[in-house]
Parts: structure tokens; sequence; C-alpha cells
């Protein structure tokens, strides 16, 4: 098939317009001309186009390749207007494909710089029609392998299913063919379109290892227990829940190691493994050999605090705990009857209730506290819990749980909740002193219409911030040490052989089991920087809620900004809003 343009070269201009005319097989004036060198009495080189003068106006470039009896001849035609460029890779698949014997690939690059013009690429030879082909696409992280099937010249041979086969394998594809897309593609003949006839198997990553938790690990709520008719019963909290010896606590499933993948060209993908869940530590617990069970050693309550599992004994006291009885320190749970009178310190690893009266004592509890009627602080009572925190009422006394506080009523006080504070009851009031919560604070009033001082602070407790700075200097301590024991492993390395094998053997395993305390140590310590670390994160979302009145006098702080209340503000809600202190209608709704 003869192309629309073509370069022709003879003695003078006469004779190539001749020459052109022949080919198209028109008359010159037919032919539109444009001389590229040479004059009429001198060689010339005509470029010569069959066509209108807006065809070349907006002439696409393109390509010819001709073979001659003084060589083989490739000629560049120059886009012109609105048509598009020469397709170089077009070109490029051409020349291969017509397997041109010694091509000279000098004269073609010389001519695809010039962008158009005409150049001999090769010795007089009998040209050679080739049949159809495949291209072969495969991308570098050899994910997939894209085959594009090349159109035949007219007459050319179709390419059989084996033969596009050993050419991809010659490419390196050695997996994931998928030899049903490459019968499609040579059966459907289009030419030009890209398909993937082969794909990388995909990594399958390990699954983590979980824990099983066979009881309520959710913080207890220290809500009152709700009666019919709108009544609260004060003395039925939500504290702690019971086990029994041998009850199954803690079960974990393993980590998966994962299957690797495999590139088309059969290279291996590395997978992801699985991470092993960190089974928890715990006290008065059994665990079985692999660590994939944990236990109630004995009958009491279970509590999850700070990453362990705690199954505590009850100590119960019936009546006050007064001189008769003395101070407490209990490895479990307490429960007393009666009031703990002034000047007695109570210790206990779990939770402690009192059914009495608490005066100018100290409560010191792992779990959660319960006092049923209140506090008598006399500026001198205090109770610290790791759990939450709930009374009827505190007067001149300090409370600072680590879950959250139930009161009635707070009066000249200061309490610090590590989730929230609520006072809620018959009045629900803080009046005075200083009221800290690390989420939210509850209550029906704040302060007193005689205006006196009361604050109250929503955000990160500082012991929290204390907590978490003690934890980073004791992990640069720790990582300290274990750079000691690289150093001892180095020493006896060398040493091996030179110390009697007493020394040597007692050295070693000293350092093996001062290793595992030191790494076990760190695992605890990151998970508790880690939590305290999500509590810095939520300190500027906490909100203060007041269902009644915030009285004048009352500030309260939020992140690093404090609001003073002038005056008497109903049914509010306090939050923090672009770095500032503010309040609204009330978010919640009472009871």
């Amino acid at each position: 098939m003869k192309s629309k343009s073509r370069f022709f070269k003879a003695k003078n201009r006469e004779a190539a317009e001749a020459k052109a005319a022949e080919y198209f097989g028109s008359t010159a004036k037919q032919l539109i001309f444009e001389v590229v060198s040479g004059e009429d009495d001198i060689e010339c080189l005509l470029f010569a186009y069959s066509g209108t003068k807006d065809g070349l106006a907006n002439l696409k470039g393109g390509f010819g390749l001709f073979y001659e009896d003084d060589g083989v001849f490739l000629e560049l035609y120059a886009a012109r207007g609105s048509g598009d460029p020469i397709d170089r890779i077009a070109l490029a698949q051409h020349l291969v494909r017509k397997n041109i014997q010694r091509y000279d690939e000098a004269a073609v690059q010389n001519l695809v710089v010039a962008g158009s013009g005409r150049a001999k690429i090769g010795p007089a030879q009998q040209q050679y029609f080739f049949g159809e082909d495949i291209s072969i696409e495969i991308p570098q992280y050899e994910m997939e392998a894209k085959v594009k099937i090349l159109a035949p010249e007219p007459g050319g041979p179709p390419i059989v299913f084996d033969t596009a086969k050993q050419k991809l394998l010659n490419a390196g594809v050695a997996h994931g063919l998928d030899e049903g897309a490459l019968k499609q593609l040579l059966e459907d003949k289009r030419y030009g379109e890209s398909r993937v006839v082969a794909k990388a198997t995909q990594p399958v990553d390990g699954e983590n290892g979980k824990l099983v938790f066979h009881f309520h690990t959710d913080k207890k709520t220290a809500r009152p227990k709700e009666l019919e008719g709108g009544k609260v019963d004060y003395y039925s909290l939500d504290l702690y829940e019971p086990v029994e010896e041998g009850q199954l606590l803690v079960s974990r499933t393993m980590a998966t190691a994962g299957t690797p993948g495999t590139t088309i060209k059969g290279r291996q993908i590395k997978q992801k493994p699985g991470k092993d869940a960190t089974f928890p530590k715990g006290k008065n617990v059994l665990i079985n050999a692999d660590k994939t069970e944990m236990r109630a050693k004995s009958a009491g309550m279970v509590e999850y605090l700070y990453g362990s599992v705690n199954v505590s004994n009850i100590y119960k006291i019936d009546g006050d705990v007064d001189m008769g009885v003395g101070n407490i320190d209990f490895d479990g749970s307490v429960h007393i009857s009666g009031n703990v009178l002034a000047g007695h310190v109570i210790k206990a690893t779990g939770g402690v209730i009192v059914g009495g009266v608490v005066e100018a004592s100290e409560i010191i509890a792992g779990g959660s506290v319960e006092v049923k009627r209140g506090m008598q602080g006399m500026d001198r009572g205090r109770i610290e819990a790791g759990g939450s925190i709930s009374l009827l009422y505190i007067e001149r006394g300090n409370a600072v749980a680590g879950g959250s506080i139930t009161v009635d009523a707070s009066i000249h006080s200061v309490i610090e909740a590590g989730e929230s504070l609520i006072a809620k009851g018959k009045r629900g009031s803080i009046i005075g002193g200083r009221a800290i919560a690390a989420n939210e604070i509850i209550a029906s009033s704040i302060g007193s219409v005689s205006q006196v001082q009361t604050e109250v602070e929503v955000g990160i407790m500082p012991q929290k911030r204390t907590r978490l700075s003690a934890l980073e200097k004791k992990t640069e301590k720790l990582l300290g040490e274990i750079t000691k024991l690289d150093q001892l492993d180095a020493y006896l390395e060398k040493a091996q052989g030179k110390l009697d094998a007493e020394t040597y053997d007692k050295l070693y395993r000293s350092g093996v089991e001062n290793r595992r305390t030191y790494t076990e140590t760190l695992e605890e310590y990151s998970a508790e920087m880690n939590a305290l670390n999500e509590d810095l994160e939520r300190a500027t979302a906490g909100k203060v809620h007041v269902f009644d009145t915030v009285y004048g006098g009352t500030r309260i702080i939020i992140g690093t900004d404090m609001f003073k209340v002038h005056d008497d503000t109903p049914y509010a809600t306090f939050k923090l809003k672009d770095g500032k202190v503010t309040y609204m209608s009330c978010e919640i709704k009472k009871g």
C-alpha cells in the first residue's frame, strides 16, 4: 500500500516530480511538492504529498521503508499543525520486525534526531514480510507481565500459542502465567491492545497472636444501682468481678508465620510474619507451660490493672477499724463492715469496701474503693485507688482514683479522677476545693451562692505525667544495662577456652537471666508508657457538664486555658475550642 507522502531524488526538480507522479499513479499537477534541497539544474530532493492542502497542513508524523536497487531507505515525515507526532516506539518495533540485514543503527538515530528526511539504513536486499508477533512488558517489581499482539504485514503468518508462550519464558516469566488469557489474546487479534497474562502470587502476611480475656476487662463504672421510682442505691456498685479457683481467665492464640509470595520471574516476596501477643503478668494466677492459658489460683475477685491480671482474696473486718484492729496491709481486698476511725492506714493490693464512715485516715488500694457513707477527712484523710472510688460525700479530704470517682457531695476537698468525676445524687455538688478528672466532670452544681473559690480541671492527671517521666528514665537505665550485657557477651566469646569452665558458666548464666529479666521489664514499661501517652493525647478533649448552676468564684481549667466564672451560669457544658475554654447549653441530660 502506497504512502500519501514520500521523498524523491533526481537530477533536477522536473525529473523528481515525474518520479513522484509515476509512484502515485497521478499527474504532477495533482500532487503537492516541497523542495528539500537542490535547484532545477542541480540534484534535487523533493517532498511529495498525495492529498489536499488542508491534509498537508495537519499531516500526521509517520515513516516509510523502501527497498530499492541501491539499498534500504527509511523516510521520516514530521508532523504538521494538529497532526500527531511520529510514534518512535512503533518505528523501532517495525524496524526490528523487518529483520533488515546489516542494519545501520547510527543512520536511523541521526534521522530520528533530525525529525524528518530520508536515509539509507541497509544495503540492497530482498524485503522480509513479518507475521504476527507479541511485545512483552514486565515492570521493575515483576508483579505482572503484559502482552501486546502486534499486527502482521499483509500475508504475514499468525503467531501460534507455543511460540508466544516460549517468548514469555525467554523473557523470564517463570511463575503465574495464565495460559487461558494468552490464548484468548491470540484468538481476539486486537492488535495493539495490552493485556495482563501473568501475575505474581501475593504474599500472605501472618496473623498476630491474640489474647482472649474470659472476664470483663472494661473499667468498672462504679455507678450505683438505680431502683424503681427513680431512687438510687448507693450501696450497690459495679466495682469488681468474682472468680472461682481454677477458672480460665486468659487464653492466647499464637501468631502465624504467613506465606511468602512469588514474582512472575520466580523471585520470593517476603511476607510479614505475625507478632505474638505478650502474655500479661498476673498475681495469684496459674500459667501453663506454653503460656497459652492463665487460670485463677484461688477464689476471689479478678481485676485487670496496668496490664496485669490480679486475683485477690478478701480480708473481712466485722466492725470498726480501731485500736483493737490496728493498721492493715493486705495482698488482696479488704471489706470493713463498720467505720475507719481517725489515724489508721489501710493498704490493699485489691479493692476496699467500708460500710460506714472514714475519718481522718488513709486508704490506699490497688483496685477500687467504696465508702458506703462518706469521709470526714479533717484535712488529713486520704483515699488513693488504682481503680474507681465511690462515696456518699467527702468533706475536707483528699481522693485520687485511677478510674472514675462518684460522689454525692464534695466539700472543700481535693479529688482527682483518672477517668470521670460524677457528682450526682440528692445534692450532686462540688463546693470549694479542687476537682480534677482526666475525661469529664458531671455535676448538678459547682461552687456555692457565697462564691466560695472552687476549681475544676479536666485533662491529664499530674501523677500520670510524673509516672511517664519516671518510666522514661527507668527505660533509659535498662537499655544501658542491656548494652553492658552485650559487652559481656562479646567478652565471653573471646574468653571461651581461656576462662575456667566454672567461671565461664557462672558469667554466662548470669547474663542470660539478667537479659530475660530486663527484656520482660522493658515490655511492661513500654505497655504502660503507651497507655499514658494515649491519655496525654486525649487531655484537651475533656468537658465539664453542669445540670443546675456553676456559681461565680469557680475556675474551670481545660488543657492550658482557664475560665473564671463571674456570674452564675445555669445548665452548661464547658469545653476547649480553638485553645480557649468556652461554654454552651449542657450537652447531656440529667440521669
